[in-house]
């Protein structure tokens, strides 16, 4: 009797495992599939009049990992092969006007400079401030909101039959495909995802001026933000360390370890 008593509680044990571990697949697959899956990451949306608005979702610094199965290249293919008539990208238009440089996370450097080699008009639509709320690396409504109202007022600078891709990381992907959708834009079906991200070319090359435009993003990042906001005498002490405190210069040299890829033309690190 102890010999089957003990059998039903490992089993029970082994079931209870199996559930989780089940649960966990399933919860990991579907997360993957939404907010990794590049395949999932690509969507279209049309205007009454006309204008095609797409949105590429991408992952930053994810891209230079291959586990990630979305490489730079990627990214770089599907710009080509929308063939969009403007470029719209998450960097600040404000930073990039007083100071030259795209702000935004790396992949929008790359972009930028591809579209500035190949010379496809480029808007930079973000939206932040460092204020005393401030947390790093995360996104709110308000923010969305912004882009979104980003994204039609320069649209509205463009023709009616414009094709507009706006390359954005993927925490806004959804949250600006739900914000067109309520401004009445329709979603159009794509059919073969995957074909968008297909090199038209036989060999990958980074764009020529992409290190020169990263280079300015790094400078800006380590030594030029951090005396604008060490200058605001309303951020408390804490937000102000966040910007002001570290090694300046080995900052520097870590982002600029970028341009060795982008020199090799290597994908990953």
């Amino acid at each position: 009797m102890q010999v089957k008593k003990r059998h039903k509680i490992r089993n029970a044990i082994l079931l209870s495992i199996a559930g989780v571990l089940l649960v966990v697949v399933t919860v990991g697959g579907i997360l993957w599939n939404r907010y990794l899956n590049k395949n999932s990451l690509i969507t279209a949306y049309s205007s009454l009049q006309g204008r095609e608005i797409y949105i590429l979702g991408t992952l930053h610094d994810t891209h230079f990992n291959k586990l990630a199965g979305y490489s730079m290249e990627d990214i770089l293919s599907a710009v080509k092969n929308i063939n969009p008539d403007v470029v719209m990208l998450e960097a600040r238009a404000d930073i990039f006007e007083e100071y030259g440089a795209v702000d935004g996370p790396v992949d929008m450097s790359v972009v930028y400079a591809y579209c500035l080699d190949n010379s496809i008009p480029v808007e930079l639509i973000d939206w932040w401030v460092v204020d005393n709320t401030y947390e790093e690396n995360k996104t709110n409504g308000r923010r969305d909101d912004e882009i979104h109202n980003n994204i039609i007022l320069k649209s509205a600078a463009y023709s009616d039959d414009s094709r507009i891709l706006f390359v954005c990381g993927s925490g806004h992907f959804y949250e600006q495909a739900k914000r067109l959708e309520a401004d009445g834009y329709s979603k159009m079906r794509l059919t073969a995802r995957a074909d968008y991200f297909k090199n038209p070319d036989k060999d990958f090359r980074y764009p020529a001026s992409v290190c020169d435009v990263w280079e300015k993003r790094a400078y800006f990042y380590a030594y030029t933000y951090p005396e604008i906001v060490d200058a605001d005498e309303t951020l408390s002490e804490d937000i102000k360390k966040k910007f002001t405190g570290g090694n300046h210069d080995g900052f520097y040299r870590q982002l600029m370890k970028y341009c060795k890829l982008f020199e090799s033309d290597e994908l990953y690190q």
